[in-house]
């Protein structure tokens, strides 16, 4: 089963009722969902918060709607997590690889759609965790903030994955960033030799799609001599502007791609100059509609459906032999 939910939920209260969400709680209480769930979950929280709940629940003479019963005993219900984004072809793929696993475990998979925004993705994660689900997967916004870092290392309640982002105290599925770039060196260096090569990545501070991208490349190309511009944002109005600046008309014979999206943005830039034909391109996705767009001479094709499966079995803790979820071609 999958169920797509969307963030603008609506809570509703009806006094003459005994059974109350955490979220209702929390707006009766003016606090946090996330300081509710502790509260039940007797987590640390402050005297002041624990009186402002405990005068609520004497109000309403409380009984849990869906969470109390799910406290002593969790349900199978995992939840994947993910940013909205105009272009979710990537993710819809670890989406229908962690749904065609669950499918055959008899587990409630539900997926998500929050906000790009850390701090609306914060609110949204708070609230789903005052849900106690056995499981909750994270694809997290691009320019995920240290706070948002934090609360998902605190959180004891619900076993967390997060998908290629390292944060503390929590489970991750990495794809192998250096490794792929590591072995793209390698095959370009087997055919090239002596070119100009100009490598387009995102800051350090990614540490997979930037730093890692880089470092594979950087380190591993031999025979051919390569220089770097690292694109503030990874889109394709910010790398048009900055890849033109630092471009003007000193043309490289080989442009590697850290991003899809750059990828695309050069390729446009190029071909209107007109000097696309000479020039050697490499992309990173999956194969389809938006690989051809592009046409590049190398594609770092990457198995996002096999990632999903393996995402899955990973929240279920079953072991399995790993593989490849990348190969160039």
């Amino acid at each position: 089963m999958l169920i797509i939910i969307i963030n603008s939920y609506k809570v509703r209260l009806n006094m003459n009722k005994t059974k109350i969400t955490y979220h209702e709680i929390a707006k009766l209480s003016g606090l946090g969902v996330g300081t509710v769930s502790r509260y039940f979950n007797n987590y640390n929280i402050s005297e002041s918060s624990k009186k402002r709940i405990g005068d609520v629940l004497k109000k309403i003479d409380y009984v849990p709607n869906f969470a109390a019963s799910s406290i002593k005993k969790k349900v199978k219900d995992v939840y994947l997590m993910l940013p909205f984004n105009n272009d979710e072809t990537a993710n819809m793929e670890i989406v229908n690889g962690v749904k065609s696993y669950f499918e055959q475990k008899d587990i409630s998979f539900f997926v998500f759609i929050s906000s790009d925004d850390s701090k609306q993705y914060e609110t949204d994660l708070n609230y789903l965790i005052s849900r106690n689900p056995y499981a909750v997967i994270l694809l997290l916004p691009k320019d995920t903030t240290k706070e948002l870092e934090e609360r998902i290392s605190i959180i004891k309640t619900t076993k967390l994955v997060t998908y290629n982002k390292k944060i503390k105290n929590v489970d991750t599925y990495e794809i192998e960033d250096y490794v792929m770039f590591k072995n793209l060196a390698s095959k370009i260096d087997q055919k090239y030799s002596k070119q100009n090569i100009l490598y387009i990545g995102l800051p350090d501070a990614d540490t997979t799609t930037g730093k890692m991208r880089k470092k594979g490349f950087l380190e591993n190309t031999k025979n051919n001599s390569v220089s770097s511009l690292v694109v503030s944002k990874n889109t394709i109005e910010v790398i048009q502007k900055e890849f033109e600046d630092h471009l003007k008309n000193n043309f490289a014979d080989i442009y590697v791609c850290a991003t899809h999206t750059i990828a695309l943005t050069v390729n446009d830039y190029l071909t209107k100059k007109g000097v696309r034909n000479i020039s050697i391109l490499s992309d990173i996705g999956k194969v389809g509609r938006t690989s051809e767009l592009v046409k590049a001479e190398y594609l770092i094709f990457v198995d996002y459906f096999l990632i999903g499966c393996q995402i899955a079995k990973k929240i279920l803790d079953i072991k399995f032999i790993y593989k490849k979820n990348f190969e160039i071609i």
